[in-house]
């Protein structure tokens, strides 16, 4: 499993401060030893609208130069434009369609493989089924942009803030009923959305199964790990079930820290041994009489 960092810490998405060039977020995750960093498609890191030709070029030679990978791409719903896929607002859900859109093709302009998606939320008074509708509607739209580009869409319950999707299960079924195969899409689980529900993460990992295909590792109140949470159990699931891609921190904010680099670095001293220990923990279950 490969480490990346979550660029909101760094990138005024959801509290202005602090606030530094992706150049100089990258130097900063490359200096500490992340092997990919998930750019934030919002200003003033990964805005589509913001990069043009000549600048992704730019992005993605520093990023090769520091020897990384863009993990994935994070985009931002909410604020002016709403972005929501659910709105019960037509202007608002084709927003939503062409920022993805746009987020796809700079993904794609990025080397990058995957592009987070977020089925959205349901308004005062919204019928349900029609939000669920809804946001069925934006994914197959989505996944036939992707499609071609050759990029993945990672389907993500947040449950800590939104409510159309709330588990792996929901992901499952949003992404069949929007005839999205494990070519163009898969399921994404972040911890800390896990923990606001009281579910077993574990358990939760073993639900997605094969088409899990990222993950966001916090601890509660966006914490570094290890912080409140013991995170060996949930690496060594991820490892039963044949996952090796990328845990990305996505830690730190909304908050104004003023030790930003911090719990950057507390994070990748936490995990790295986690993830290396898990071969060893395994090995020593599997020995254990009667396995």
């Amino acid at each position: 499993m490969k480490l990346s960092f979550n660029s909101w810490l760094y990138g005024s998405a959801f509290g202005w401060l602090p606030c530094r060039s992706l150049e100089d977020t990258v130097d900063t995750l490359a200096e500490m030893g992340y092997d990919g960093i998930e750019i934030g498609a919002a200003a003033p890191h990964g805005f589509p609208a913001h990069t043009n030709s000549a600048r992704r070029k730019e992005m993605l030679k520093h990023v090769k130069s520091r020897g990384m990978e863009v993990s994935a791409l994070c985009p931002a719903l909410g604020g002016g434009p709403g972005y929501n896929p659910a709105s019960p607002d037509q202007e608002e859900r084709d927003a939503n369609f062409q920022y993805i859109s746009e987020c796809l093709q700079l993904a794609h302009d990025l080397e990058c493989e995957r592009v987070i998606w977020l089925p959205g939320w349901k308004r005062y008074k919204q019928p349900r089924q029609e939000a669920w509708n809804y946001a069925v509607e934006a994914l197959h739209k989505c996944a036939e942009v992707a499609r071609p580009l050759g990029v993945k869409l990672a389907i993500e319950p947040t449950s800590e803030v939104s409510d159309v999707i709330e588990h792996a299960g929901d992901s499952l079924k949003l992404m069949k009923e929007a005839g999205a195969g494990a070519d163009v899409a898969g399921v994404m689980l972040d911890t800390i959305h896990v923990f606001y529900r009281g579910d077993d993460v574990r358990e939760q990992f073993n639900e997605a199964g094969d088409r899990l295909i990222y993950v966001h590792i916090s601890d509660v109140n966006r914490d570094a790990p290890g912080t409140h949470t013991d995170f060996r159990g949930a690496v060594d699931e991820l490892a039963l079930i044949g996952y090796d891609g990328w845990l990305s921190m996505e830690i730190g904010f909304p908050r104004r820290d003023r030790n930003p680099d911090g719990i950057t670095r507390q994070a990748i001293e936490y995990m790295r041994p986690v993830i290396e220990g898990t071969k060893d923990r395994l090995a020593a279950w599997r020995n254990l009489p009667n396995r």
